[in-house]
């Protein structure tokens, strides 16, 4: 059956004919009639007709119109005689349908070498002149034998960072890392087609690295050493909380294999102990090309042919791997053996391809292996037993003879153990036919005769634990994709857990009980060679009770009963909707993306479909879905957390006759294990009592990726870290809190739950439209919206008659050099707007309005401080408009794939909505606008909620080392001002729902709001809808003036000098440790140092112009760069990326004081004040010094000058951010934000222009105008030291700065330095004639010049006046010491530091310049030697 619809003047034909001949088109008017009486869509909203009827979806594509149909219900009709719908030929049954294989990618080409490599070729657009290449060992965690744990990780680590090709990449554009996971470890390039510095083809050279890295590995004593280093820290840093719940998850979900105790990163003790031969041995055994494959996706730029023959030239090369590289004696004693027991293909009919088959010869062959030695010995005592491979080499195993682990018989579908390789009778290798090699026990089936009556459940306290958690799991076996059949079953998965979560977001609105988070998961894994559905229960401690029966009785609720009718129509048309906009997206999917999806569907088996084929699809089974199959599955799937501890019965109740209609593949499941993590203590209340930590992240982020620099770690600071996080558990309960102990009998009852008494769910009625269109229609008529000129007053423009205003000033082109366009209308309305492609037939589009949290007035009261914060979040927790409940606004969001987020921040209120520019997708988005700003409904019931979610958090605030620190500084800062803090509870407790709402209103005025749109849309199509449901907006308030927008003026303390510094201890069991410094900073809008309100530009925008040698010239560029509305943006830009690359170079890797140390600047569009602030985070014996490092590296650009090569990197670390965000419709979100409002008129569509240019043209002389407008002078910053631990730490060791000023007061001043650990090993000798830097490099005459001046400039800044930062953090009783440190006339620690740090950051920058000219002139030589 074909549709055809051509657009026309006339207005649209259609017409459908039977059969494969494509129809003509025709005005026939009962064509049209009969299709739109019979035609029944997945997408239309409507009960799924009876008797034979036309399946159709239709999609709006610019102005082409596609309609997708096929016959349905033939079986309902009198003459049909099977109970089916369509087939997506239109002709066949439902099981015809199903049975058919689904279609492949045809574009993805796969192939093998004659070696036995395997490759994999997919063309991908995006992004453009760039490829992936992947190449995937098949050998990881999971095969690691258990004296190996981690060696898989480490064998990454040397063969990666090793490989001199993988060198080579570095600065061509390439980028080039690795991970090792349980099933497979994977080395990465991403790459451009072209290398940069010589203008040659990227992809042999990217293919000649990965060829070395596998196969041509140098195991070098020292590298091996260096990164057993780095492997051991990666060890230590990933020892957090979170990655001990996910152990925790692993170890429980996997009991019964060694998914649940090999993880990636190993085991520490294992990893000190290696020899040289056990790391070779693991590689030399599993990296062979039978046992590799190669993954190339991406922009290519030649045929497939021509890649295969590059992947044979650097591949094809490398025999294919066989047990004679292990040594001659080893294979013949192994084959000898093989054969001597009836494992060889001619004695067991093993298959061609040389697998055995699993009958007697499998247990044959594992007596004849089991033979073999299995104690470890060295080589030469084990040659006699089993061959040696080399003099020396540890040939055996605890856990058997090396022989042993090589080999096993099997067919395609034996699981082979851990360590255990798979042979052909020749001896040839092969990878293993079940990846990864595990036995997993499933939770279907009958029940086994070891099986418990329940699941096991497991209990893991700890004191760094916040919340209650429970998972309960069950593993199912993977159901392959590969028939229509197996889509239409994956199809009715999605249908369930799309329910489940709807009604699950239901009941947090109600908070029926307050709980933190319900999810359900059904999964394929690829990593677990298994399906793993998942229950998550999250809440607070003292709701876990309730929280459980909230989840059972859901999960038992969707078991029993299933879905409503209109619950899969609705979910039906959501799917189907997001599959298509997923379609048209295909071209710009990332290949990294693409890649991925590919790698896992291949592991899993799955058929490789495209995003067209896959939607095809779907449209297809979408059709043949009936409401009790889908029951059916949810019966089935949803048992193991439904009914615990009645898994016999519900087996029993599926095997009873008749019951085969009600339960669908594998039939009832049953848990196979249930893990809680919890806290070690609460309070009487039941309030947690502990503070970081978090909650896991479910079975995720347990690979081992990325490589740490092994020379900048401090490994024994990190295995502290450890024993401290170890320690915790053990620790005593603090004080007022009980031990939280739980049981798995308490666990157990709570999930059986036998008296709950189960309803079905009600029905939600979906409603078409939000708006009524006869009422829009009629308020159209009534209001007239129009568009009018962007500048002048909006009285005075709504008294012209529209026919006098020109039509080129009411809708202005769009811009020529960045494609926006703006609008403005009559209801006082701004737009402004970007077509972008970053994402095909989607946008975002953002409601702002100015005012915020700012605007606040600074008392409490019923609209007093935090009422913009409350009432914000009152509308979204309430989420109901009009005369649609919360229920149907969300119902008609998910059918129309609309995702909205209000918030409200410093400055605005913002309302952000995702959207599908198909299928009217962007008309709904309008419509939910409409309601939200025009008809929003003021819930008590969710003002209550959002006002106890904030009175929770502003409780939470103490406990927290980092937020109370924060907001102990501002206060410091800003005084009795909560405006920018947490409000206080007592202050929220006075908020009314009257008063909250009243500002809120004032703020949404429609003259104070402004629509920014960004993405994939027809413009014709927005403004209209723009007119329709933004220009019929109204509010009987009269504007809002813009001096209650911006609220009470800032004003910044001015507190003594005691008490700028701040220092206060959290007692908790985790000892740490955070410090802030803060103080005002310049307004990055209008000229440097002015805070006044900004006046119109009245005047163009010009770019800034080129550098010029002229003097006079020179002077003229500078003074038109500085003029430009955005020369303070991007200075203060610049500066912030060069402190913050000091601080991180000297205080974390020089000194070594930290892991985080961050400089940040606050500014602000509309309000005229801004500050900076930096927050370094240490131990508690440390935080002192890393607080005196942190200011001295802000004092230090004063004497140690910015380079221009530290100006050339922050130019391209923030132009290639912004190069790279403009592919983001968020980041151009940002950037429309504010370019018609008052209140930023430097903002305009110019500054977006002149960007780059402005990037460009900056100097060091524009950092330091920037520079010259902080004052971090004592007198002026702000400090606050946070602590926590069991007692408060040590005041700061004073005697260590004053120790370090004592040794820079000599001769040696940096080898002083150097030995006191301090420094990064600049050095000065005592004659001036001679300056050294690292490793005795010279150092620049003009450096040793910079810092005898610098030390010179500090020497006479005398501790006369209390100004020493020190003294400040732990201030003293007025007594002798200070008093007599300053009568002695002891030059300022402070200043001291500061010039050790101008030195440091000297031979730093000596030691780059040194290596760039080292490596030029090896260029230069490798450039004439050629």
């Amino acid at each position: 059956m074909w549709f055809d619809v051509v657009n026309s003047a006339a207005g649209a034909r259609l017409t459908f004919t039977s059969g494969a001949a494509r129809p003509r088109v025709s005005s026939s008017s009962s064509s049209r009639s009969y299709a739109q009486q019979h035609a029944w869509s997945p997408y239309r909203q409507g009960p799924k007709p009876a008797g034979p009827h036309i399946a159709a979806s239709v999609h709006v594509r610019g102005r082409r119109v596609i309609i997708c149909a096929s016959l349905a219900g033939v079986a309902d009709s009198p003459t049909g005689t099977d109970s089916g719908s369509s087939s997506s030929s239109g002709s066949g049954s439902s099981s015809e349908l199903l049975s058919q294989r689904v279609k492949g990618n045809q574009q993805l080409v796969t192939g093998q070498l004659s070696n036995g490599l395997r490759y994999v070729l997919l063309p991908n657009r995006t992004p453009p002149q760039r490829f992936e290449a992947h190449l995937e060992v098949h050998a990881g965690s999971v095969d690691e034998r258990e004296h190996e744990q981690g060696v898989a990780h480490l064998v990454e680590h040397v063969t990666f960072l090793g490989s001199k090709r993988r060198e080579s990449l570095l600065g061509t554009g390439a980028r080039a890392n690795a991970y090792t996971d349980f099933h497979h470890t994977v080395f990465h390039v991403h790459a451009p087609l072209t290398n940069c510095i010589t203008g040659t083809p990227m992809l042999p050279q990217v293919l000649e690295a990965l060829a070395e890295i596998a196969f041509v590995p140098q195991f070098l004593p020292m590298r091996l050493e260096k990164e057993r280093k780095a492997v051991l820290a990666e060890a230590q840093m990933m020892n957090t909380i979170e990655y001990r719940i996910d152990c925790q998850l692993l170890t429980h979900l996997h009991a019964e294999n060694n998914l649940g105790c090999r993880f990636p990163i190993g085991k520490t003790e294992q990893v000190k102990a290696w020899e040289h031969a056990i790391v070779q041995h693991f590689w030399a055994k599993w990296y062979f090309p039978g046992n590799v494959t190669l993954y190339i996706v991406g922009d290519l730029d030649r045929p497939n042919e021509e890649v295969i023959g590059l992947i044979e030239a650097s591949f094809g090369r490398f025999p294919a791997g066989n047990l004679a590289d292990h040594g001659a004696d080893v294979a013949t004693a192994v084959l000898e053996r093989l054969t001597a027991n009836g494992s060889s293909s001619s004695s067991n009919g093993a298959a061609s391809n040389g697998s055995s088959s699993n009958g007697n010869g499998t247990a044959a062959l594992a007596a004849a292996v089991d033979s073999l030695p299995a104690q470890l010995v060295p080589a030469a005592a084990a040659a006699a037993a089993a061959g040696a491979a080399e003099p020396g080499a540890y040939v055996a195993s605890a856990d058997g003879s090396w022989a042993r682990n090589i080999i096993i018989n099997g067919d395609d579908a034996t699981v082979l153990g851990p360590g255990v390789m798979a042979v052909t009778p020749d001896g040839r290798k092969l990878r293993h036919p079940v990846r990864p090699p595990v036995v997993h026990r499933h939770g279907c089936g009958p029940l086994m005769p070891s099986e418990p009556p329940a699941p096991p459940v497991s209990i893991f306290r700890h004191p760094l634990l916040q919340h209650f958690m429970l998972t309960v799991f069950c593993k199912l076996p993977v159901v392959t994709l590969s028939s229509m059949g197996d889509l239409k079953y994956s199809f009715m998965v999605r249908l369930l857990l799309s329910a489940f979560q709807f009604r699950i977001n239901q009941r947090y609105v109600r908070a029926d009980p307050p709980f933190i988070g319900i999810e359900l998961d059904i999964s394929d894994s690829g990593r677990e060679g298994c399906s793993v559905s998942m229950l998550t229960i999250t809440a607070q401690p003292v709701h876990w009770q309730e929280t459980v029966q909230a989840a059972v009785e859901e999960m038992r609720r969707l078991q029993r009963f299933g879905l409503t009718p209109s619950e899969l129509e609705r979910y039906i048309l959501a799917i189907m909707r997001d599959s298509a906009q997923l379609s048209e997206q295909a071209n710009s999917i990332p290949s990294i993306n693409s890649l991925d999806f590919v790698m896992e569907s291949l592991a899993l088996g799955h058929t490789v479909m495209s995003h067209g084929e896959a939607h095809e699809a779907m449209m297809a089974v979408a059709a043949d879905i009936k409401l009790e199959e889908v029951n059916a599955v949810a019966a089935s799937l949803l048992t193991f957390a439904s009914d615990v501890g009645r898994e016999a019965d519900m087996l029993a109740e599926a095997a009873q006759p008749g019951q085969e209609g009600k339960w669908a593949r594998p039939g009832p499941t049953r848990a196979t294990s249930v893990v809680a993590c919890i806290p070690a203590y609460v309070s009487a209340a039941g309030d947690v009592v502990s503070v970081g930590g978090g909650m896991g992240h479910g079975r995720g982020g347990m690979g081992a990726s990325g490589h740490l620099d092994a020379d900048a770690i401090n490994l024994e600071e990190l295995e502290s870290q450890g024993r401290q996080l170890d320690a915790l558990q053990d620790m005593e309960a603090p004080e007022g809190a009980y031990r939280f102990d739980l049981s798995p009998e308490q666990i157990l009852s709570a999930l059986a739950s036998p008296d709950l008494v189960i309803e079905p769910a009600p029905d939600v009625e979906l409603p078409q439209h939000l708006v009524d269109p006869q009422e829009i229609e009629a308020t159209m008529q009534e209001l007239q919206p129009r568009f009018i000129p962007l500048q002048g007053e909006l009285e005075q423009l709504l008294a012209t008659p529209p026919e006098a205003l020109e039509p080129a000033l009411c809708c202005p082109p769009t811009d020529e050099d960045t494609g926006i366009t703006q609008r403005r209308l009559s209801n006082g309305i701004r737009i402004n707007y970007r077509h972008t492609d970053n994402e095909p037939k989607a946008g975002l589009l953002r409601i702002v309005a100015a005012g915020g949290r700012a605007s606040e007035p600074r008392e409490p009261g019923p609209g007093g401080v935090g009422a913009v914060a409350v009432g914000t979040r009152t509308l979204s927790e309430g989420g109901a408009v009009g005369g649609w409940s919360r229920e149907q606004v969300e119902a008609f969001c998910i059918a129309n794939l609309i995702q909205s987020v209000m918030d409200s921040n410093d400055e605005f209120l913002v309302l952000d909505v995702h959207f599908a520019a198909t299928n009217g997708g962007l008309a709904c988005a309008f419509e939910l606008l409409h309601q939200v700003l025009q008809c929003p409904r003021w819930e008590p019931a969710a003002f209550e909620r959002s006002k106890l979610a904030f009175i929770a958090t502003g409780q939470s605030v103490g406990k927290s080392l980092e937020r109370a620190s924060s907001s102990k500084i501002m206060e410091a800062m800003l005084g009795p001002d909560m405006r920018f803090r947490d409000p206080p509870p007592e202050m929220l407790e006075q908020l009314t729902l009257e008063g909250v709402r009243d500002v809120l209103a004032a703020q949404l005025h429609p003259s104070n709001l402004e629509l920014n749109v960004a993405g994939d849309f027809e413009p014709e199509e927005l403004e209209a809808l723009v007119l329709r449901y933004l220009g019929t907006i109204s509010s009987p308030l009269p504007p809002p003036s813009r001096a209650s927008l911006m609220g009470p003026p800032i004003s910044f303390q001015d507190p003594p000098l005691q008490q700028r510094a701040i220092t206060w201890h959290l007692k908790d069991s985790d000892e740490r440790a955070a410090a802030y410094i803060a103080g005002p900073a310049p307004c990055r809008w209008g000229p440097f140092g002015s805070r006044a309100p900004l006046a119109p530009l009245h005047k163009g925008i010009s770019p800034p112009p080129p550098p010029a040698t002229n003097p006079a010239a020179a002077a003229a560029a500078t003074a038109a760069r500085r003029a430009h509305p955005l020369y303070a943006t991007v200075s203060l830009q610049l500066l912030a990326e060069v402190i913050n690359s000091r601080l991180f170079t000297t205080v974390r890797d020089s000194l070594g004081l930290t892991y985080d140390v961050s400089f940040e600047v606050t500014t602000y569009d509309r309000l005229r004040t801004g500050w900076f602030s930096v927050l370094v985070t240490s131990y508690p014996d440390r935080i002192h010094e890393a607080l005196a490092a942190s200011l001295a590296v802000l004092r230090e650009l004063a004497l140690s000058p910015v380079t221009p090569r530290e100006l050339m990197r922050a130019k391209r670390t923030l132009m290639t951010r912004h190069e790279s965000e403009l592919k983001d419709n968020n980041y151009w979100l940002g950037l429309l934000t504010h370019l018609q409002s008052p209140d930023v008129p430097y903002k305009r569509v110019e500054c977006l222009r002149d960007l780059r240019c402005m990037y460009e043209s900056a100097t060091i002389d524009d950092l330091y105008d920037a520079y010259t407008r902080f004052d971090f002078s004592d007198e002026a910053v702000f400090t606050c030291v946070g602590t926590s631990g069991k007692a408060p730490p040590p005041p700061p060791d004073r005697a260590r700065l004053d120790a370090l000023v004592s040794q820079l007061d000599g001769s040696a001043r940096g080898s002083s330095v150097q030995s006191a650990g301090w420094g990064n090993g600049a050095s000065s000798s005592s004659s001036s004639s001679s300056s050294t830097g690292p490793n005795g490099a010279a150092l620049p005459v003009d450096w040793a010049a910079a810092f005898s001046k610098a030390f010179g400039a500090a020497m006479q800044q005398q501790g006369g006046a209390p100004q020493a930062q020190v003294q400040q953090q732990q201030p003293q009783q007025p007594g002798q010491q200070q008093q007599d440190e300053q009568q002695q006339g002891k030059p300022d620690p402070m200043a001291m530091f500061t010039a050790m740090l101008a030195a440091a950051q000297g031979a730093k920058l000596a030691q780059a310049l040194g290596k760039e000219k080292q490596q030029q002139e090896q260029q230069n030589g490798d450039g004439s030697s050629s």
